[in-house]
């Protein structure tokens, strides 16, 4: 799925840092993630894989699209559309 103003990817990792992502594309492996990012659309190892616990795509107006989306209870606030 390429990511864009319209499918947002929206991020926590293992170590609880939470980020939005734009740009590039992912693809879903189950409850897994590879997200590939920059010059060559290279995998960004840094978010993908074991590295990412949760994780949601968002459209505009920050719902959740279908089937995208692995959310762990805790991470839930952190998931929750901008303001």
């Amino acid at each position: 799925m390429p990511l864009s103003h319209n499918a947002v990817l929206v991020y926590v990792l293992q170590n609880g840092v939470g980020g939005r992502l734009a740009t590039g594309r992912i693809e879903c492996k189950h409850t897994s993630l590879a997200v590939y990012t920059g010059p060559g659309m290279r995998l960004n190892e840094y978010i993908s894989g074991p590295q990412i616990r949760s994780w949601c795509v968002v459209g505009p107006a920050g719902q959740p699209l279908e089937g995208w989306c692995h959310m762990l209870p805790e991470d839930h606030h952190i998931l929750s559309p901008a303001t």
